[in-house]
């Protein structure tokens, strides 16, 4: 029940209250419900639409409709809320023409304006949702109308939930994090829009909602009131940032929304993935970036104080790709703390040499797992621990993923058998066959 007042944008205690029979139920109820539950507003409220409306709307296009909002929406609040032909527009006329000029099917996509509850919005907005993402502005990602407080122009945004980052994460480092997922979510995207770009959109309203609409803008337009662009034009934007929206469909994929932001945040929160070669080279540069020889030397040193007892640790949870396949990141930090650890010597050959780090002012060594994090899954302990994290320089490192199978079992056996004492302390349990099968070895 909280989830669906959440969606419907109503207090939960409204909502509770008509469950019980305790409150009156409104059209504008009924036709917010009818909306969330794909069904028809005549089919919710068995009643045609009035004549009145079917005659303005069919008068109106989205450039009118915008107009009209950017006209009056100041003078509007200055009167009475309840029963406001504003409210009528916002939620039902402009919805209606954006549904019919768009072609957005009903059974795929969600339509909702607000112009507040029981009180004015600073400020107005309409959301166009995929359904299969998300039905409300408080989690996931949407398009969005954006008026200016002033009412100086409009912005249409592809966005995110602002709600779902501070309630996960706090007002601060959550505001940090929508940023970061719009940022990261512009470099992935293929498809951008001709008309719309990433610049930063200012709404200019007090209070938090309005800068976390700000923080979560991924690909917008600014339309200024005094130079509206033609219909067509409105319209066609729209369509090309459906095409962008989509695409954000097809990245999330049968992930969660939770699952998908957690997966796009990995890097942010210094945790990368074994199998992806870009976050390979990714989480190398890293690492070095931790031990950075501009770090003051006691902070180096701390790094070898708060090392992990060997003792076992529980299995992580695992982040989900876009097949929905489990996968287990690794941490930065705790990479680092085994290259410090390490003395910057290789692990198979203390006599190796390799070139000085410019990031470390070292010899540049790279971290490796010796069991793979993507056999975490059959294990019930972690596998990101120091004990099990090799320093090796640059030449062992490729040899132990690209060289030959007998160069690898030379290799894999003696690691195994330097560390075969922590490799159990930390609880993970297996032989010299079972490790060289987890690298493609048949003995």
């Amino acid at each position: 029940m909280k989830e669906l007042a959440e969606d419907l944008d109503i207090p939960y205690e409204s909502l509770s209250k008509v469950e019980s029979g305790n409150q009156r139920i409104d059209s504008e109820f009924l036709l917010k419900v009818a909306d969330y539950f794909g069904v028809s507003n005549d089919a919710m409220l068995n009643r045609l639409e009035t004549e009145n409306t079917n005659e303005r709307t069919g008068k109106l296009h989205i450039r009118e409709t915008l107009k009209y909002i950017l006209d009056h929406y100041q003078e509007a609040k200055l009167a009475l809320f309840k029963n406001h032909e504003m409210g009528n527009h916002v939620r039902h006329i402009f919805k209606d023409i954006l549904a019919n000029e768009a072609e957005l099917v009903q059974k795929r996509f969600y339509i909702m304006g607000s112009v507040g509850q029981g009180q004015w919005a600073e400020i107005p907005w309409m959301s166009i949702f995929i359904r299969d993402i998300t039905t409300t502005a408080t989690k996931g990602y949407y398009i969005v109308y954006l008026f200016k407080a002033d009412m100086s122009g409009v912005y249409i945004s592809l966005n995110q939930g602002w709600t779902y980052f501070k309630n996960k994460y706090g007002t601060k480092l959550g505001r940090e994090k929508i940023r970061s997922t719009s940022n990261i979510i512009r470099k992935k995207l293929n498809i951008t829009p001709d008309h719309m770009t990433a610049t930063a959109i200012t709404i200019g309203g007090r209070g938090d909602l309005a800068q976390g609409y700000e923080n979560g803008h991924i690909f917008g337009r600014y339309y200024s009131a005094d130079n509206l662009p033609s219909s067509k034009e409105l319209i066609s934007d729209l369509k090309e940032l459906l095409i962008t929206y989509k695409e954000i469909e097809y990245m999330i994929g049968e992930r969660t929304l939770e699952q998908f932001n957690d997966y796009l945040l990995l890097s942010d929160d210094g945790h990368y993935l074994e199998e992806e070669q870009q976050q390979e080279e990714d989480f190398q540069n890293r690492v070095q970036s931790m031990l950075d020889k501009k770090v003051k030397i006691a902070e180096k040193n701390s790094m070898g104080e708060i090392e992990t007892v060997d003792t076992p640790l529980p299995k992580p949870d695992p982040v989900f790709d876009k097949s929905r396949k489990a996968r287990w990141p690794r941490d930065a930090q705790v990479a680092a703390r085994a290259l410090h650890l390490s003395k910057f010597k290789c692990a198979f050959d203390e006599s190796h040499v390799s070139f000085t780090s410019k990031v470390t002012g070292k010899q540049y060594l790279e971290v490796h797992h010796l069991v793979p994090m993507r056999f975490q899954g059959e294990f019930d302990v972690s596998l990101d621990r120091e004990s099990q994290l090799l320093a090796l320089c640059p030449t062992c490192h490729r040899q132990i993923h690209h060289g030959t199978d007998e160069a690898k079992e030379i290799m894999l056996t003696k690691l195994f058998n330097d560390r075969r004492e922590k490799l159990k302390a930390i609880g993970i349990e297996i032989d010299t066959d079972e490790l060289c099968q987890m690298y493609g070895i048949e003995r």
